[in-house]
């Protein structure tokens, strides 16, 4: 619904109706309008998060309208929506005709939502068989049980449907939502393309298509399916650039997607996401001055204290580190952590630069307030034991890494590259041991941290001998 509705929400009669209800509002004063209007108006609340404001319209639409059917139809499913049943029941039961169409699938809802399933299908099964078992009876009843996440009902509907109208292209559609929602990519696959060799040129398949092979991190796919959207329709395609950019970008083809991100920005240079992804595809192609211009360029379009912002402060705060400059880069975690005091990671960050400056009394303290933070110890230890590696108190380091060795709260292809580097620095005797571990469960990782070339199949006593020639200092 969401994607039905967002282009009507972006036309001028609609935020036109829209601004004329906010005046409305703003001025305390009563205005007439339509029962659909203000339906529209709830709905686009709803949509962007706002249940409040979208209930005041509902209500709003009640008093002038008490007895609409759509009004009190969204009213049922908004209560519902926020927790209310009992009150989406006798909002349910105020409606005058309990023989309408959509009042029966509501009533569906509200039985499901009560843990009655059998009346739920008793209700469905009427619907069906008052409409002949039209494909559109199915579709709908099918796109009910999957909203409402009654998966293993929607499966034998879906059954059932494809047996009387397999080909059918809204319930195709419908079906292959409900595969997604299952992950049952594969089926939904070969029905968004059934569904292409209809309409070869519906953004809205390939689209769909796209979506898919992201989510399989089939990336050349998903990029070849946005693209076909980009290609049919240049005009309106915001999201399949963007999952293009981002597919190029998970393939670290970081020019590519700089391109993309940054179309994306002349396009709508309101938005902060491209500029801070053309920021990242710097730094990922080791362009700092780069990435700096980019972040620098978004904190003119961000919101103050949002989330946007304080990821932006803190890759500034990386960059800097970078560079050496690490009073700049505890300036802007500073920032950062403005937003979100209480946030470990960003401490442990700050500690970090604090430590690169031997300011150690304050580093100390910061590590120290962060582990008293409610947030998983193993995860601030491991960035601890990190941070002390980097600052190269490689015997501290390795101190806290090995506490964590088997612990379930960190993962052994995150640990273990680190151990081993700790452990070749150290020239412990259980770096054999712990290299062929590493190399079992993370190879990459390990090559990545030891900066080597992979070798396919390489034993530990072949790495050591590498390294030993590579003359790799701690």
């Amino acid at each position: 619904m969401k994607d039905q509705f967002a282009s009507y929400f972006e036309k001028p009669e609609f935020k036109q109706r829209l601004a004329r209800y906010e005046d409305m509002l703003l001025c305390g004063d009563t205005r007439y309008f339509e029962a659909t209007d203000l339906t529209d108006i709830a709905e686009y609340y709803a949509m962007n998060g706002d249940s409040q404001r979208a209930e005041a319209a509902l209500d709003y639409a009640l008093r002038l309208h008490p007895d609409n059917l759509d009004a009190l139809i969204f009213k049922a499913r908004a209560r519902l929506i926020n927790g209310h049943l009992n009150e989406a029941i006798n909002v349910a039961e105020s409606i005058t005709d309990q023989h309408d169409r959509e009042v029966l699938f509501l009533k569906a809802e509200l039985a499901l939502a009560n843990q009655c399933p059998a009346e739920a299908e008793e209700i469905l099964r009427s619907i069906l068989e008052s409409e002949g078992g039209d494909a559109m009876s199915y579709t709908d009843i099918i796109d009910l049980l999957v909203d409402n996440k009654q998966i293993d009902k929607a499966n034998l509907w879906i059954d059932e449907a494809l047996q009387h109208h397999r080909g059918h292209r809204h319930l195709t559609e419908s079906v292959a939502y409900g595969y997604v929602q299952q992950e049952r990519y594969e089926e939904a696959i070969e029905l968004y393309n059934e569904l292409l060799d209809i309409d070869a040129y519906s953004t809205l398949y390939w689209e769909e298509l796209g979506k898919i092979y992201f989510l399989r991190e089939e990336f050349d796919k998903a990029i070849e399916a946005f693209e076909f959207v980009i290609a049919i329709n240049s005009e309106e395609c915001y999201y399949a650039m963007y999952a293009a950019a981002n597919s190029y970008f998970n393939l670290g083809n970081y020019t590519q997607a700089e391109d993309y991100y940054r179309q994306l920005h002349e396009k709508y240079p309101d938005t902060v996401d491209p500029l801070y992804h053309m920021g990242m595809c710097c730094v990922n192609k080791g362009d700092d001055d780069g990435a700096l211009e980019h972040f620098t360029h978004a904190l003119v379009t961000v919101a103050d204290g949002s989330d946007e912002q304080a990821q932006v402060y803190c890759q500034m705060s990386l960059i800097f580190s970078r560079k050496g400059e690490h009073e700049k880069a505890v300036a802007y975690i500073d920032e950062a952590l403005s937003i979100y005091p209480n946030n470990a990671e960003l401490l442990i960050m700050k500690g970090h630069e604090l430590m690169a400056q031997g300011r150690y009394n304050e580093c100390t303290k910061v590590f120290l307030d962060a582990l008293s933070l409610d947030a998983p110890i193993e995860r601030s230890l491991f960035l601890i034991g990190v941070s002390m590696l980097e600052n190269n108190y490689v015997p501290i380091a390795y101190y806290i890494l090995k506490l964590l060795k088997g612990n379930p709260g960190i993962e052994d292809h995150v640990l273990y590259p680190y151990l081993c580097f700790c452990e070749w620095n150290l020239r412990t005797n259980t770096l054999k041991d712990s290299l062929t571990e590493a190399l079992a469960i993370c190879p990459q990782k390990t090559y990545d941290i030891f900066m080597l070339e992979p070798a396919q199949g390489e034993t530990a006593d072949a790495m050591i001998e590498r390294l030993k020639q590579m003359k790799i200092e701690s």
